[in-house]
């Protein structure tokens, strides 16, 4: 019997950590009954020092950017120090670590000539992360000589062309006919036949996209954390493990302030039904928390968001009030605002919307699951919406009242957890 296909992505800390190589071993051995597709992210904090280093460029303070590539280098190479390889493996992978800087050194001095860097060349050097963090990856796996594995680059998969993406999945079959692992990269990509990426979120945007068009079973998405919380752990002790959640909810919570992935970016395996699976590297005991289509959570979690903008259209004349909202809308969403919410009351509209360079006085508390019945009272004297088939209520607050308001509903919210 043919095996089946799972995706295995591995954010930067998970990857980026050489004490949690053996960890990410362990889990592929554990799934060897599979065939395994790992998408890897850069390592932690690499993507954030490669932008320093796209601005330094820009800005033509190119000693800057020198120094910055430096630090990359020495991280990388810490990296490997701290796993420990046997000698020729090291060897292989310091190797590896010089051809990729010597190409970044002849970027920095190239761009020094010119005195201009294009968009291509700026791809061209944020895209250095992933294809560190897999190549070495690929080198100290393939010595353990224990996997059947091959290296797939995301350039020969995963093709941009007039905004719309297309997935070579023939290589993939290719080389799962041959090898029971294949390792890529999550992020980067080939649009309109130059080097260019995914965005911010990419790498599990990757996973996504190479799952659905694989027909994958399922999507592990391996981070830091026990998945999904129920609140944030920043602001409550007694956080608990989500163990299912349905794809709405969780883009309601992670829209509304929750630390999660960015849900838009595995929507391609949602549609297919392909089941996401949120997991921890550093605990491997944890099951995960699977975000479907169907499976809502049994238990409450809460998200906030603050900052929120909220512009309100009184209903005088109906067609000067219609062009109005009209109006807003398309302002708002041409000054590079998030719209959140649009709610009609019978006095007026009131839109909220977020624009990350303004602090402002309004928030938004979102509840997921809630025993409506243990908060009415809390509730009842805000202006809120519910959305009973997804089991969803949104509370707009003032910033003032709002961590007030969120301890209260949480308090008592925890009742429904003993039940």
């Amino acid at each position: 019997m043919e095996k089946q296909i799972i995706i295995q992505k591995f954010g930067g800390t998970s990857i980026g950590s050489p004490e949690n190589i053996p960890n990410i071993i362990k889990i592929l051995s554990n799934n060897y009954n599979y065939k395994n597709i790992i998408v890897l992210s850069a390592f932690s904090k690499v993507t954030n020092l490669l932008e320093i280093l796209v601005d330094s460029l820009q800005n033509q303070k190119f000693d800057e950017s020198i120094q910055t590539s430096q630090i990359l280098k020495e991280l990388h190479c810490n990296w490997v120090k701290k796993l420990n390889p046997i000698e020729y493996v090291k060897d292989k992978m310091f190797a590896q670590i010089d051809n990729y800087f010597e190409q970044i050194r002849s970027i920095i001095q190239g761009v020094s000539i010119v005195k201009e860097l294009s968009k291509n060349v700026e791809n061209r050097i944020l895209a250095f992360g992933e294809m560190l963090s897999s190549s070495l990856f690929f080198i100290y796996l393939d010595s353990q000589n224990i996997y059947e594995v091959s290296y797939v680059s995301a350039f020969e998969i995963i093709h941009k062309i007039n905004n719309e993406i297309n997935i070579n999945n023939e290589i993939l079959k290719e080389e799962l006919q041959l090898n029971n692992i294949i390792i890529t990269q999550g992020y980067v990509c080939i649009e309109d036949g130059k080097i260019s990426n995914l965005g911010r979120g990419g790498s599990d945007y990757s996973a996504a996209l190479i799952g659905a068009s694989i027909n994958a079973v399922k999507i592990n998405i391996w981070t830091d954390v026990d998945g999904i919380l129920t609140a944030s752990p920043i602001i409550f002790k007694d956080v608990e493990s989500l163990n299912q959640i349905s794809y709405t909810q969780a883009r309601e919570l992670a829209k509304y302030g929750a630390k999660v992935l960015h849900l838009d970016t595995i929507l391609p395996a949602i549609t297919k039904n392909i089941e996401v699976r949120i997991l921890n590297t550093w605990n491997l005991d944890f099951e995960g928390t699977i975000i479907s289509n169907e499976k809502m959570t049994r238990k409450f979690a809460v998200s906030i968001l603050e900052n929120v903008l909220k512009y309100t259209i009184s209903k005088n004349s109906e067609e000067k009030y219609l062009k109005k909202v009209g109006l807003v809308l398309s302002r708002l969403s041409t000054e590079g605002n998030e719209l959140l919410e649009v709610i009609s009351n019978i006095d007026n509209t009131e839109i909220y919307f977020k624009n990350n360079k303004l602090k402002t006085d309004d928030a938004i508390i979102c509840l997921i699951n809630p025993d409506i019945s243990l908060i009415y009272n809390e509730i009842n004297d805000y202006n809120y919406t519910y959305d009973s088939r997804n089991k969803i209520i949104k509370i707009f607050v003032s910033s003032i009242n709002s961590k007030n308001l969120l301890n209260l509903i949480y308090k008592n919210l925890q009742k429904s957890l003993k039940v």
